[in-house]
């Protein structure tokens, strides 16, 4: 990857400060931050060092900072192939970092070295046990959804079939959205197959169950949150990410449900025992802990996110089942659970809360309405006009209506919160 940095200043040669900021930056973008946090985290090192003031401008393919020293100032420009990729153990790292920096006297020189460290400390999970982590959250995605034993016992081999097929495409430098295609068809085909081979009575469960763990969370919300802060070209962009990534997926399930596609009873929407509740919330509790593993999250925060999963989808459940509310009014219920309860213990832990919030309610992402919605639509195009049934197209596009509202509440459940709870405080 061919880096274009160009520099410019007036009247003195540029402090080591300016090179810190830009490292400072640069990890920070390409490793899941959002704008407005990497501003703030390059503007508490600032006053840490001390300095008139440094300007922070973040476009999607590169960024630009400004330090000003009295009337003389020097500027860094930095280009770079934007990659996105979510290590939230290094955004962990540098925030603890930045927040402890009032309690020492470290340079600038020794910032960037202990910066240095962190970017080159490897992942905790080695590569085989990161693919079965993605098995182990394509089991909670499943039984989130409704899955039975036996489609939960085809899904988790499928999902390392496809963990495997995108770390040896990642690796060789594909493109991302090429490797998420042929990844994502790969596992999705052989969940279909198995489902048929054990006969299981949600195949289409097991199908979704293997993709979910590919869906965008991060980029979505980020470009939300980018949004709301009006770094918009940013926020577009990872936007367009996002959907560049789930179009990828739908047409990764394009050829498991033209060979499997049939008439699934959905799974029950009420979960009306305590007992239900609480192994929905389990598996949610499993999707969010190994989620958080499989994103680098310290093993000390995994219970944490364990904890925030667990909550987040009980709170969903018992509004449903309890109040019988709206599920996509339940659903941004367990969202704002979610964010306040990863802001409160932000603070003290010292991580992103946003971070932690997007990990805590992927698990309540409708897959089974998203695989069923699109299984109806294949299901409808093998049909002649003459045949189709209207009740089943209306229900087809209800259906699909249904979890674009669910994962929109989602989204703004995790976004709003924490966007009134923050108020002014830096985003570090």
């Amino acid at each position: 990857m061919n880096d274009i940095q160009a520099e410019l200043y007036t009247g003195s040669e540029p402090s080591a400060a300016i090179h810190l900021y830009m490292h400072l930056a640069r990890l920070l973008f390409q490793n899941g931050a959002t704008v407005q946090h990497i501003i703030d985290t390059v503007q508490a090192v600032r006053n840490h060092l001390g300095g008139d003031d440094v300007q922070v401008l973040v476009g999607y393919g590169g960024i630009v900072i400004t330090d000003f020293a009295g009337v003389r100032y020097h500027t860094r420009v930095e280009r770079r192939q934007a990659f996105i990729r979510f290590n939230v153990g290094l955004l962990t790292a540098v925030s603890r970092l930045v927040r402890g920096l009032p309690d020492t006297k470290l340079t600038a020189g020794e910032i960037r070295r202990r910066l240095q460290e962190i970017e080159t400390r490897p992942p905790w999970l080695s590569p085989g046990w990161q693919v079965l982590v993605t098995g182990l959250v394509a089991l909670g995605f499943g039984g989130v959804n409704g899955a039975d034993w036996r489609a939960l016992s085809g899904a988790f081999p499928a999902a390392l079939l496809l963990a495997v097929i995108r770390q040896r495409l990642t690796d060789r430098g594909y493109n991302p959205f090429l490797a998420v295609l042929v990844a994502g068809l790969a596992g999705a085909l052989a969940a279909g197959a198995m489902g048929s081979l054990i006969a299981t009575s949600t195949p289409l469960i097991a199908l979704i169950a293997v993709l979910l763990p590919l869906v965008p969370g991060f980029p979505l919300i980020n470009a939300g949150v980018d949004v709301m802060h009006n770094h918009n070209e940013v926020g577009v962009g990872r936007l367009a990410f996002a959907v560049m990534m789930l179009t990828s997926l739908a047409l990764a399930a394009c050829l498991p449900l033209t060979v499997f596609a049939r008439i699934q009873p959905p799974p029950p929407v009420m979960l009306t025992t305590v007992t239900d509740r609480l192994a929905d919330g389990l598996f949610a509790a499993l999707a969010a802990g190994s989620l958080g593993a499989a994103f680098n999250v310290e093993r000390r925060h995994l219970p944490i996110l364990v904890l925030i999963g667990l909550l987040a989808r009980l709170a969903r459940d018992g509004l449903v089942a309890g109040i019988g509310w709206d599920m996509a009014l339940a659903a941004f219920a367990g969202a704002v659970a979610a964010s306040v309860l990863s802001y409160c213990l932000s603070r003290p832990c010292k991580f992103p809360a946003v971070v932690f919030a997007t990990i805590g309610v992927l698990p309540m992402i409708p897959g089974f309405l998203i695989i069923d919605g699109l299984n109806g639509l294949f299901l409808l195009a093998r049909l002649p006009a003459s045949a189709i049934d209207y009740g089943f197209l209306l229900n087809t596009g209800q259906t699909l209506l249904r979890a674009e509202l669910i994962v929109l509440a989602l989204i703004l459940g995790v976004i709003f919160p924490l966007f009134w709870l923050e108020g002014r405080k830096p985003r570090i």
